[in-house]
């Protein structure tokens, strides 16, 4: 086994010549673009032999992410960007796509503040040096939440007392990195949290960036590229080259999409980032729960976090990836902690897919533990013995027994509670709505192109003027968005057949508008029904959602039946409980504000919207009027007509109500819903 030596990390920015060649020490290169990271090459035995060797070296180590910048072919001479590079600024502005002129530009070091959660355990000297980073920042917008995860001693609060008095310090006295980031998330005052950990740099313009990642409506999560501080150890340098946190640098978009792809062999929610360089919107937590608490199982660098994004990416939502997001992060030095982090890691891993197969039923995650990990290790055991002074192979049986050992946690710990409830918010107080208030409408469509075009024209044919639209095609394989270019005003988005309610949260993601009605392609809406909902929503400003009366028609439009809608004022809640009195959705404006706070349960196949004015008429007062203002389009698919499946997941719904029941009154009204429920879809 050859002795290691220390590779120097040299940061080379691109703008200047590359004229010189690299020197004949171990060396670890990074290649920028001003602030924009473009690639690495370790330097070790071989060297180039000249500076046209040279410069191929570099042309390949960053070909990738010039390919993913840049408007060159993949396959083209990328030489003359090299050049370009250190010469000719208005080359690289003609040829560079979209996505890197934006990261030329300033980065805004105002707008939403950012709540930053630094999880840290018996390391006082590595949080301070982490601290001062943020304070160093050009962005102060932002607040620092230091979760002290069942410390020792009491050092780490001593120095936040003295030299950060600022933070908002808070000790967890659970062990556990997911307690710990959740601990955090219940913390955090804005709505975007980032993590780090305490042994990471960041960078001056980091808040900023994070700040920027989240542009798209529809991003959750986002990750950045994680650069070492140093490789002055061998565990440092085999961390980084076998295990490391870099995961290229190129954006990577991982959506429904991208989990669907994979769904089969299970998802490698890992390949998404690294939880010392994280962020989420905090809309998020109340979408699919907090971090998996039973996931704590060492240091977690692939589990709580990896199974989060699992998470995300099931629900319909998007994580991204951005290099251009970069921190500095303190590898462990010795070879008997990398040990211990590559065991841990395994055992966190093989707990997290379990995780993942337990919340989901996903067979491939199923598949990957069972027969992918195993003929993996298989053929990583047979490279040991070929190459056993090799050091991607040192640690193959501390792989293989933290994988075991993940497996048996799990066995141990499955089915068991994973995360705390998130608490009630704040009760919301409504501020009156401006005199012509915007009203979003939110349409989620699949396959049902040849009703959508009536369902949009009832939207322009309102009497009421101030509106958004916004089309949710979710995996049509019909002419949905043809329909959709043919009204330049209708905002649409493409989701990858995330489910009714997913597309519903996921409108409610794009919406501006103070209010929100939620259209089905295939229903419409009277010309009156923005006005006289406004109107009701004015005249009583402590309502939380106004509804109206419907009627039911046929495919041509034609009403076939008027069911009788009783005002209904304040408290309805005991009416919800003893029956659905809306009865249809379209019927309903809501307040915004009441969004992601509520939102529609997607592991409901139907009964969702009912699920929702319960739980919303729980605790804020609401208004019916009998005015109908929408037409319910009955077909041969119109999900009510399973009469089994209807009255099953009606029960379901209300069943999760019964233990916050407050009063005899609500408590009759409840039984009295049973009944009605089992008489209304037996008859």
């Amino acid at each position: 086994m050859s002795k290691y030596h220390a590779h120097k990390i040299i940061h080379y920015d691109l703008k200047k010549p590359l004229d010189t060649l690299p020197s004949f020490e171990p060396e670890y290169y990074v290649f920028w673009y001003e602030q924009i990271p473009l690639g690495h090459i370790w330097i070790e035995k071989h060297h180039p032999s000249d500076l046209a060797e040279w410069h191929q070296w570099v042309v390949n180590a960053i070909a990738k992410a010039i390919y993913g910048y840049f408007w060159i072919e993949q396959d083209s001479d990328y030489t003359n960007i090299l050049y370009a590079f250190s010469s000719d600024r208005a080359f690289i502005e003609q040829k560079a796509k979209p996505n890197f002129a934006r990261l030329l530009q300033p980065v805004a070091t105002t707008g939403e503040p950012v709540s930053v959660v630094i999880c840290t355990r018996n390391r006082p000297k590595a949080i301070g040096a982490c601290l001062t980073s943020f304070y160093q920042s050009y962005d102060q917008n932002f607040e620092i939440v230091v979760v002290d995860n069942a410390p020792s001693d009491k050092e780490t609060a001593k120095l936040i007392a003295k030299h950060f008095p600022q933070v908002k310090y808070l000790l967890e006295p659970r062990k556990g990195l997911d307690i710990a980031r959740n601990t955090g998330a219940l913390a955090a005052s804005h709505n975007i949290v980032a993590y780090t950990d305490d042994d990471v740099i960041i960078e001056r313009d980091w808040i900023s960036k994070v700040r920027r990642c989240f542009e798209d409506p529809m991003t959750m999560a986002v990750t950045g590229l994680v650069i070492p501080y140093e490789l002055r150890t061998e565990a440092q340098g085999i961390f980084e080259r076998y295990w490391g946190f870099n995961k290229g640098y190129s954006p990577l978009t991982f959506d429904h999409k991208y989990f669907l792809d994979r769904v089969d062999e299970g998802v490698p929610a890992w390949d998404v980032g690294a939880g010392a360089n994280m962020a989420f919107r905090k809309d998020v937590f109340s979408l699919v729960g907090l971090f998996d608490e039973r996931l704590d199982v060492g240091a977690s660098g692939c589990s709580g976090d990896s199974e989060f994004w699992y998470r995300v990416m099931a629900e319909g939502w998007n994580c991204n990836y951005f290099p251009n997001l970069y921190v500095y992060h303190q590898h462990r030095e010795s070879t008997e902690d990398l040990e211990k982090q590559i065991q841990a890691y395994m055992k966190g891993n093989v707990s997290s897919i379990m995780v993942q197969y337990e919340k989901y039923g996903y067979a491939g995650d199923l598949k990957r533990v069972k027969e992918a990990l195993p003929a993996y290790y298989k053929q990583r055991v047979k490279k040991f013995f070929r190459r056993p002074w090799s050091a991607e192979f040192r640690y193959v049986f501390t792989e293989i027994e933290g994988c075991w050992a993940g497996w048996q946690y799990y066995k141990k710990h499955k089915n068991t509670p994973a995360y705390p409830t998130l608490p009630e918010p704040p009760r919301l107080t409504f501020a009156p709505l401006s005199e012509t208030p915007l009203v979003s409408v939110v349409v989620p469509c699949y396959n049902q192109a040849d009703y959508l075009e009536q369902a949009l024209l009832s939207v322009y044919s309102q009497s009421y003027q101030n509106y958004e639209i916004i089309v949710i095609n979710d995996g049509s394989d019909d002419h949905t968005a043809a329909v959709c270019q043919k009204y330049p005003a209708v905002r649409y988005v493409y989701a990858h057949r995330v489910g009714l309610s997913n597309a519903r949260n996921i409108g409610v993601a794009y919406a501006k508008g103070e209010t929100v009605v939620f259209l089905d392609a295939d229903d419409v809406l009277y010309p009156n029904a923005f006005e006289l909902n406004l109107y009701y929503l004015k005249t009583f400003p402590e309502m939380a959602f106004v509804y109206g009366g419907y009627n039911k028609i046929d495919a041509t439009g034609e009403i076939i039946e008027s069911p009788v809608t009783e005002p209904k004022q304040y408290n309805i809640y005991t009416a919800l409980l003893q029956g659905n009195c809306i009865g249809m959705g379209a019927s309903v404006m809501y307040r915004r504000a009441l969004f992601f706070r509520y939102f529609f349960d997607n592991k409901l196949p139907v009964c969702e919207d009912y699920d929702l004015y319960l739980r919303i008429a729980q605790t804020y007062d609401a208004l019916g009027h009998a005015k109908p203002i929408t037409g319910y389009r009955m077909h041969a698919n119109n999900m009510s007509k399973n009469k089994t499946l209807m009255l099953e997941k009606a029960l379901e719904v209300l069943k999760k109500q019964e233990a916050g029941l407050q009063n005899e009154s609500e408590k009759a009204a409840y039984r009295q819903g049973v009944q009605n429920w089992q008489a209304y879809y037996q008859s």
